[in-house]
């Protein structure tokens, strides 16, 4: 109330007489009237005052205490991320988007704004911020610093330089910024007639394979056609044999009845005589056409077994996304260093910048900490609090802490292309123990490619050795054994290769066909301890199972939908105790067999949820922990 008041006198006297306050602050033996005044303007100078700098308030901030300071000076006294306030010693806590957070004293401000355009700047016994001398000063309009008169200029010229600097760097980034987005447009626009270009060539492909069809179709009808009508003749000429027969059998019948009733002429009985002598010549030469000369019995099949509903693919189209960022020009902890060197009123003013920089790290720091708090939500105990604050003594941002369970950072190895380090669909891996590598299936590469078990690149494999030979085209599937052989489906020749580790073809299992013993779509195998092997084959629905030698031991499974039957079976892998592990990716479960193939298990079912499965497809087994890891390709997961 005192300060209002103080501050209604300190209005009506400055509206009736400014230019006797401004000389009543500077000069001390006025008359009684100006004292009053003066007296006045003590007062709010005093609320315009920061208790920390005093100085005019710059940017006043309110604390929970309702104490009010100037917001470099709460910087500068804030080291953590509790305070305590110089005025009443009483606690903050300072907000996670750091001290610009705090309310700003919207009267304080008010005041400040009113004095700025109402009356002249209050002229305060000070010292200068650049001269450091006892003299009359005003505040800057531009940064609120106390400047003397004979300081002013300079302080002027330096605020320009600096404002002139920021301009600069701002017009830079600005050109920097207008070229990568000319770039950036330029771009799109290629992308978009690439996509028009891609659209035609898929139309044009479309428009061959339906004119392909349609081809097709015309011979298959065709030929359809001309077996119908051979058979039709056929029936016409049967028809016809079966009239004359027909024929023939009623006048053999007629004839007997007469002969037996004596009723016939002799003329009759002649007509009767020559019309069987020419029967039976009819008989005789149907007979021949009829039982002697034999008509071969046709049919007609239409096979397209080999040919599924969804084989037909023209490709794919892959749509990704690259993010460049691009680095500012503007530096603002090197403004920070810099400025700091030097004992220039810019000083605060990057202080200020860095620290807003520096809340912005210790953000993304908090973030990390409670993202890893919600991963190890257990950890409870003292190396583990001190760890997960997220940054070190020295303030800067810690790695999170490496999990002892199985969630750790992933580590990725290569990306898409045709390089060493590169893949064009990676269908498969194998892990080497006795050499401890790592094998690859590079499927349209047409390679296979080994790495160390901390993804470094180690070797190609291509399909062509240095000698010339052709050791596999489109390698689909790989798995080493115990005794480190290394096992290859080839897509393209389905067939199931068996190398040593030098490379050589020791023999073939299997072979192509829908027989027994035989395989039609191959597209995963394991072996076991006993070294038999066991081949998902797609196509028939089913595993089949060899000996080391590559003999066919047994066969069990069948399209459908009860215990052991498989709609494409898309992964096997051996587990402990002698069992198998089956993803039927058309059925939505895995199925645990033993090695004779009976049936054992059956995991999950279609659905969303934590036991359910949508198109499970790749299995691996952890022998030391005993955990089964199905791939659920359907969910993502």
């Amino acid at each position: 109330m005192k300060s209002l008041i103080a501050l209604n006198q300190y209005q009506k006297q400055s509206c009736d007489s400014p230019r006797s306050v401004m000389s009543d602050v500077i000069d001390n033996n006025s008359s009684s009237s100006t004292i009053e005044s003066s007296r006045s303007s003590k007062s709010i100078i005093q609320l315009i005052t920061c208790p920390i700098c005093l100085e005019i308030f710059r940017e006043p901030l309110q604390l929970p205490c309702q104490h009010t300071f100037c917001k470099l000076c709460l910087e500068r006294i804030t080291e953590d991320r509790w305070g305590r306030c110089p005025v009443c010693r009483g606690c903050y806590r300072v907000p996670f988007a750091g001290v610009g957070s705090f309310e700003v004293n919207r009267t304080i401000v008010n005041l400040l704004e009113s004095l700025s355009h109402n009356e002249p700047k209050p002229m305060l016994k000070a010292k200068c911020a650049l001269c450091k001398l006892d003299d009359t000063i005003t505040v800057c309009e531009h940064c609120r610093e106390a400047i003397c008169c004979t300081c002013r200029r300079q302080h002027y010229d330096e605020f320009s330089r600096y404002i002139t600097l920021k301009l600069n760097e701002t017009q830079q980034e600005t050109e920097k910024l207008i070229a990568k987005e000319v770039e950036n447009i330029k771009n799109h626009g290629e992308n978009v007639r690439y996509s028009n270009d891609i659209a035609n060539v898929i139309r044009n492909k479309v428009a061959d394979l339906i004119e392909k069809i349609k081809q097709e179709e015309t011979k298959l009808l065709h030929n359809v056609e001309e077996f119908s009508r051979a058979e039709q003749r056929l029936i016409n000429e049967k028809n016809a044999c079966l009239e004359d027969l027909s024929l023939i059998n009623e006048f053999c019948l007629e004839s007997q009845g007469k002969l037996r009733s004596k009723e016939e002429t002799d003329q009759e009985a002649i007509e009767i005589r020559q019309r069987c002598e020419e029967y039976v010549l009819s008989v005789n030469d149907l007979q021949n056409r009829i039982l002697i000369v034999k008509t071969p019995i046709r049919r007609i099949s239409f096979f397209n077994r080999d040919i599924s509903s969804d084989a037909i693919s023209l490709g794919f189209v892959e749509i990704g996304m690259v993010l460049e960022p691009i680095e500012s020009a503007v530096q603002l902890s090197s403004l920070f260093q810099s400025s700091l060197k030097t004992d220039s009123p810019l000083t605060t003013s990057s202080t200020n910048m860095d620290l807003q920089h520096c809340s912005k790290q210790l953000i993304r720091c908090l973030s990390a900490t409670l993202q890893q708090q919600s991963d190890y939500p257990n950890s409870s105990s003292p190396s583990f609090r001190s760890n997960a604050s997220g940054s070190d003594n020295n303030g800067h941002c810690r790695q999170p802490l490496q999990s002892q369970t199985h969630k750790r950072t992933p580590r990725i190895i290569g990306k898409r292309g045709t390089r060493d380090t590169e893949f064009m669909h990676p269908s498969s891996l194998a892990y080497s123990k006795r050499d401890q590598l790592i094998y690859v299936c590079d499927t349209y590469n047409n390679r296979l490619v080994t790495y160390s078990i901390d993804g470094i690149f180690q070797q190609v494999h291509t399909a062509v050795s240095e000698t010339g030979e052709t050791r596999f085209y489109h390698p689909y599937a790989v798995h080493i054994d115990c005794n480190n052989r290394l096992y290859l489906i080839d897509q393209s020749e389905r067939r199931i290769k068996v190398f040593n580790r030098d490379f050589k073809l020791i023999r073939v299992i299997g072979q192509y066909g829908r027989d027994t013993g035989q395989y039609s779509a191959p597209c995963d195998l394991c072996t076991n301890e006993d070294n038999y092997i066991f081949v998902c084959d797609a196509g028939g629905h089913r595993i089949l199972k060899y000996s080391e030698q590559g003999q066919f031991i047994l066969a069990w499974g069948g399209l459908g939908t009860d215990n052991g039957q498989f709609k494409c079976p898309a992964c096997v892998c051996v587990l402990s105790g002698n069992r198998l592990a089956v993803s039927d990716w058309g059925n939505d479960r895995v199925q645990i067999f033993n090695c004779d193939g009976d049936h054992l298990l059956s995991i999950g079912q279609r659905g969303k949820l934590l036991s359910e499965f949508f198109r499970p497809l790749g299995l691996a087994f952890d022998e030391i922990s005993e955990r089964l890891f199905v791939c659920d390709e359907g969910n993502n997961r």
